[in-house]
């Protein structure tokens, strides 16, 4: 770039974004991209594993947008592909996350929690959808090619990115108040799934699962401070802080959950459903008590034999 471009051209990014450090986040994220559309099918998990490949591609197109920026910053279309790419892909990773947590109750017990396992999903995906239509329609809008536009469009994604906070600190009260309630009574879960609880690596899911909820709860503070500062502010064209905050903060979330793929754990609790059918449902306070077919087989032979 000479100083002659800069004269007529304006930088939609601030700076020169940084090669070396972009080129290392858009092949991490075509990896994780193509990790996760592998795994969705031979799990079955179809609902995450569609969530997460979005989040993941998006990601990858908002570093093709900053890497294609290190050479051409002036272009509006590579800011917009960071932009769009960047400040959305949570909403799926976070979809994918509010819809495992369902199954989880599950396998813990229901009476620990406030809601039906069902109603989170309900609950939390559809604020998650509202926040990625509130982000995505502002992200329309700042496309525009006129500042005053694009700079409202920039405030409508404040607002979509504003909502996804509150509805992933409202999660996290509620996942915090249910695991207090589950180690409380840790000796009173539901013992149906108990040996699939107990091994090290569904342990492991779960502190992932906790871990890439916190890091992409940062990493959306983040994203609200740097935005609320308005267009041109100090945060935004500070890198350095974006590749910590938001580049590292989601990658290492959505590493910890493709090594640990929750899709694996939910697969073997489809089985074991599948193979232990419950014959006598469960009751709302008494998860422990599960019957399947070989149980009421035995329990019938047994009454016929006292009766003898």
């Amino acid at each position: 770039m000479t100083g002659e471009d800069t004269n007529f051209k304006f930088n939609y990014f601030g700076f020169i974004p940084n090669k070396g450090g972009n080129i290392f986040f858009l092949v991490i994220w075509a990896i994780l991209t193509i990790c996760h559309t592998s795994l969705t099918i031979p799990t079955r998990e179809i609902f995450f594993g569609v969530s997460m490949s979005i989040g993941c591609a998006l990601e990858l197109i908002g570093y093709i947008g900053r890497t294609l920026g290190n050479n051409n910053p002036y272009e509006f279309s590579n800011y917009i592909m960071n932009s769009l790419g960047t400040v959305i892909s949570p909403v799926f990773f976070m979809a994918g996350i509010y819809n495992c947590f369902g199954a989880t109750i599950e396998m813990f017990g229901r009476q620990y929690s406030p809601l039906k396992p069902i109603n989170y999903r309900r609950i939390f995906i559809s604020l998650d959808a509202v926040s990625f239509l509130v982000q995505g329609s502002g992200g329309g809008v700042a496309a525009s090619s006129n500042m005053d536009t694009a700079q409202l469009g920039f405030h409508i994604m404040l607002g979509g990115l504003i909502l996804q906070v509150v509805t992933m600190s409202a999660f996290i009260v509620m996942v915090g108040h249910y695991f207090y309630k589950v180690h409380v009574n840790r000796n009173q879960l539901n013992r149906r799934y108990a040996e699939m609880r107990n091994t090290g690596f569904f342990k492991a899911v779960m502190w992932s699962m906790c871990a890439a909820i916190f890091l992409i709860y940062i990493r959306s503070v983040y994203r609200v401070a740097e935005m609320a500062k308005g267009w041109g502010s100090e945060i935004m064209y500070n890198e350095t802080l974006f590749l910590v905050l938001d580049g590292a903060m989601c990658a290492i979330a959505i590493i910890l959950l493709t090594v640990f793929y929750p899709g694996l754990s939910f697969k073997k609790k489809r089985d074991f459903d599948a193979s232990h059918p419950v014959v006598e449902a469960e009751s709302e306070n008494s998860d422990n008590i599960v019957y399947d077919n070989n149980q009421i087989a035995l329990k019938d032979l047994e009454t016929q034999r006292s009766q003898l």
